[in-house]
């Protein structure tokens, strides 16, 4: 039997509120997020976008899963479970990883500082991107939102205290615990226009990734 889990929610400002059973704390906050419009407390995850060392974003197809099943998304993405309710730097950079490996096979990341230091990689090519992921946090927000979509039930508001990694990576993805079935690539042009023909095929996430961070999608 697998070990229970628990997540630290947050309010709107990113402090803490309480800790809870993963699957328990979820049901709480997708049932008041139906009820009300919006979801009352964010929990902690890691997104991370990658592209190959040509600047196409590389995206999977989601598998059978609770929540946008069969959708295409970003690379990576997770919740953070960590025993410090204060979820220092620490506890997403420790989560990025352990989320890479399980998800895609990635077990070797360097991870910059900052972002010179992710220029400094790119352009001294100390970096082999056939066996290396090179990341970097681009952003932390505490309250960001987004719509699931579930095969059963209405779509629901769901809030994401989110840190945003951005990186490069040539090599395969393999796939490990079954989160995800298929990738593709996109240069970041083409993938705009597909989400705004065909927004059903990718979970709102990418919408609001390439909103955001569209500047930053380049190597």
């Amino acid at each position: 039997m697998a070990a229970e889990e628990y997540l630290h929610a947050s309010d709107r400002s990113g402090c803490y509120v309480k800790t809870a059973e993963r699957t328990a704390l979820l049901a709480e906050i997708r049932d008041y997020s139906r009820r009300h419009g919006d979801a009352p407390l964010a929990v902690p995850v890691v997104h991370v976008i990658l592209m190959n060392s040509d600047g196409a974003i590389r995206m999977v197809q989601r598998g059978d899963k609770p929540e946008n099943p069969f959708m295409w998304d970003k690379a990576v993405g997770g919740h953070v479970v960590w025993e410090d309710s204060s979820l220092p730097r620490e506890a997403f950079d420790a989560n990025v990883r352990k989320e890479m490996a399980e998800e895609i096979g990635v077990q070797n990341v360097t991870l910059a500082a900052d972002p010179f230091q992710f220029r400094q990689h790119l352009v001294s090519g100390s970096v082999e991107f056939q066996t290396q992921a090179l990341i970097q946090l681009v952003d932390l927000d505490p309250w960001q939102g987004g719509i699931s979509r579930v095969r059963q039930g209405e779509p629901w508001l769901k809030r994401h205290k989110v840190a945003t990694y951005i990186g490069v990576f040539d090599g395969p993805f393999v796939f490990v615990d079954g989160e995800a079935q298929a990738e593709r690539t996109l240069c970041k042009r083409q993938l705009m226009m597909e989400i705004q023909e065909n927004p059903w095929l990718y979970a709102d996430g990418v919408r609001i990734f390439m909103q955001r961070y569209y500047h930053l999608l380049r190597v």
